[in-house]
């Protein structure tokens, strides 16, 4: 397979699929992302969308510094066809998340202007293909979990965008995508392999630098963010996406 694949408006030049063959991971920049001038507006529409984000009820000690939406797609690879899950809950195991798993959490979801956006439906295919040449089976549906998340530093108080600390998600693969950050220091994302050797670290500051794994051969944390120098309030913003082969051989 060629080191880019495309979504429909959106092709991606990196060579992920070798590097998540060779490491389990890869550290990507948004430069890397070519897309067409509608997806373009498109991921300036969406963008906008992260201003409006409700809390994330689910933090430890009644914490205030998470914003969050989820939605659940599901993709046919025959065909292609996509579709949003209506009042999908989120779960993980407590094994992968012990700090909030073994419950179904229920963020609330996705408007239907951001499930339809186009910019969101183009890098979930890119991303489905793209994960498709890495997988050990050809599955008939992926699963995809999508998350919008603001995380927030104010005076005197950080932003855990890893609550969780070094961890893996619990899925097949994953896409976690920065959008934006404003007045904020810290959130470095830092890979580990399964032993805690420190394999890689970045700040992800442009829109669209991300980091694309193999699920099970890495985990991932992110640092705490804390309050820059320009205002009263600051934030980094992530769309984080899981993906999960349902059915094939």
């Amino acid at each position: 397979m060629p080191a880019g694949v495309a979504g429909s408006g959106l092709r991606l030049t990196a060579d992920v699929v070798g590097a998540i063959a060779a490491d389990g991971f890869l550290l990507v920049d948004g430069d890397d992302f070519r897309m067409d001038a509608a997806c373009a507006t498109a991921l300036e529409e969406f963008t906008r969308t992260w201003r409006d984000l409700p809390p994330d009820r689910y933090l430890p000690d009644g914490a205030s510094y998470r914003r969050r939406r989820h939605a659940r797609f599901l993709l046919d690879t025959d065909g292609g066809r996509l579709r949003r899950v209506p009042g999908a809950g989120y779960f993980q195991t407590a094994t992968v998340n012990p700090l909030v798993g073994g419950i179904v959490r229920r963020f609330d979801p996705f408007s239907d202007e951001q499930a339809d956006n186009l910019f969101m439906h183009s890098i979930i295919r890119c991303n489905a293909e793209l994960f498709a040449a890495c997988s050990r089976t050809v599955p008939t549906t992926w699963e995809i979990d999508a998350h919008q998340i603001r995380v927030t530093a104010g005076a005197g108080t950080v932003g855990r965008p890893s609550p969780e600390g070094r961890h893996r998600d619990g899925f097949d693969f994953i896409a976690l995508h920065h959008v934006a950050r404003r007045n904020v220091t810290g959130g470095r994302t830092e890979i580990f392999d399964n032993d805690g050797v420190l394999l890689a670290r970045r700040v992800l500051c442009d829109r669209l630098d991300s980091v694309y794994a193999d699920d099970a051969r890495v985990l991932h944390d992110v640092t705490p963010v804390a309050l820059g120098p320009d205002g009263p309030d600051g934030h980094r913003d992530m769309l984080l996406m899981s993906f999960t082969a349902r059915g094939g051989k």
